[in-house]
């Protein structure tokens, strides 16, 4: 043992200290840390990782185009469908029933009993209104020709249609053959043709015109479904791509940052950020293309439905009293029960129900004050051929002053068309809002995604190049 081990083992007693004094132990060796170096990924691995945020930002750049582009065509569909096809099947039934009814009124008219040079009731009125009916009859039907899926049903109107021209025809032949027969007493040959075309009308031509009018109707209610829920599918499978891709961007992002020692990668930041941009954008437009769709349909489509039966529904009617008064007893019997059955049936069609809001309740009631004109003018009509004035009757029936049946019923028929109308326009503002929405898609998101998709490759070009 060395000198100074004894002195270093021996050193506290030599100094004074009791003896059996515990030595105090000396402090343990510092302990070094080892330090763990970073963790770098390899080629590989980083290439693998841009490769998933690549085809992540391709993926939600084809569901933005794919959405945008599916939205966009149902509801140009659903526009089509209703303004083209169920709008012009509802102006084919009114113009078919007032097509009758004006047959039937121009054989009212005649001259008076008591003077054979004063002409009773207004005839020219009849006659040309029917002829532009029928002329607004075959452009309809050209119109619905075009649609190829029913142009079986289009071709039974036309054979119908042209029997019922041929019978009407030979009727208004027989009447003009007798200028001077007392008004309200058409010849009787003259009213059993009319009779016959009256039941090819509503036997044949008025119900295909209404199975049609029904069918499009489906159809504009099915297509209006399809695009609000199309939509809402969409901005789910947009939102949920979106989110995907945003959370694995800013996963990158963090591991980037740890890895490289970098604060931040300038190019996936703004990648991260364009695919932001693009998803909340495509919620939005996706979201607001649904609620214009909804509104199209519960503020203009449904309302537009229940108006241009009425429409229809009307003009029916106003053909039911027609043929009651040139018809006989025991005709006239059955067209006052229809007329009967038409007008309850009408009254409910026009009540505003729950759907008018309180900015529209005064349109629905200008419209039922002028139905209320029509049907007064029908008990008068009825209560004079009932007491034998017929001549009185037949001017009632004809011409166009108020208080008549044929101005009134206009007036009532015209004011309940530009209800209509509103609530159709109102339709197709809400459905071109819908299509509006996604103006500029999916051009727009591409471009964006695009960029996305090169400032992901700027990203990771450096970080590779140092494997070099």
């Amino acid at each position: 043992m060395t000198t100074s081990q004894v002195r270093a083992r021996t050193g506290p007693a030599a100094q004074g200290e009791p003896a059996g004094t515990p030595a105090v132990p000396a402090p343990p060796p510092e302990a070094y840390r080892l330090r763990v170096p970073r963790r770098v990924p390899g080629p590989r691995q980083l290439t693998v990782r841009a490769v998933v945020a690549l085809a992540l930002v391709a993926t939600l750049g084809v569901l933005t185009a794919v959405a945008a582009v599916s939205v966009r065509r149902d509801t140009g569909d659903l526009r089509t469908t209703v303004t083209q096809r169920a709008a012009v099947a509802a102006q084919l039934r009114f113009a078919l029933a007032d097509l009758d009814a004006q047959r039937a009124n121009a054989l009212a008219p005649g001259v008076s009993a008591a003077d054979p040079d004063v002409v009773v009731g207004n005839q020219l009125n009849a006659l040309i209104t029917a002829q532009q009916r029928r002329a607004q009859v075959s452009d309809l039907l050209r119109q619905l020709g075009g649609d190829t899926a029913r142009s079986g049903r289009v071709r039974s109107l036309l054979d119908a249609l042209g029997r019922y021209d041929d019978l009407s025809g030979r009727s208004a032949y027989v009447d003009e053959q007798d200028p001077v027969r007392p008004a309200g007493h058409p010849p009787r040959v003259a009213v059993s043709m009319n009779v016959q075309a009256g039941d090819v009308m509503h036997d044949s031509l008025l119900p295909a015109a209404a199975a049609l009018s029904a069918v499009y109707g489906r159809e504009a209610d099915d297509r209006q479904a399809q695009a609000h829920d199309a939509a809402l599918r969409w901005t789910l499978a947009v939102g949920a791509a979106g989110l995907a891709t945003l959370v694995f961007l800013l996963w990158w992002q963090r591991g980037l940052a740890r890895e490289y020692r970098r604060l931040l990668n300038p190019p996936v930041a703004a990648a991260t950020a364009a695919v932001l941009a693009v998803t909340l954008a495509a919620i939005a437009a996706l979201t607001a293309t649904a609620a214009a769709v909804d509104a199209s349909g519960r503020t203009g489509l449904r309302p537009w439905t229940r108006l241009a039966e009425a429409r229809a529904v009307a003009a029916e009617a106003a053909a039911s009293e027609s043929r009651w008064f040139v018809h006989d007893a025991a005709f006239g019997a059955g067209d006052q029960a229809q007329f009967a059955s038409l007008t309850r049936r009408l009254d409910t069609l026009l009540a505003p129900g729950g759907y008018a809001t309180a900015q529209e309740r005064p349109a629905y009631d200008d419209v039922l004050t002028r139905y209320g004109h029509f049907r007064a003018d029908d008990r008068r009509l009825r209560t004079l051929k009932g007491t034998g004035r017929t001549e009185q009757a037949a001017s009632v029936l004809t011409e166009v002053g108020r208080g008549d049946v044929a101005f009134d019923f206009w007036d009532f028929a015209t004011t309940l068309d530009a209800l209509a109308d509103r609530r159709l326009a109102d339709f197709s503002a809400h459905a071109g809002d819908a299509r509006g929405s996604l103006d500029g898609w999916p051009g727009v998101p591409a471009g964006v995604l695009g960029a996305a998709l090169v400032l992901v490759l700027l990203g990771v070009r450096p970080r590779l190049a140092e494997y070099r």
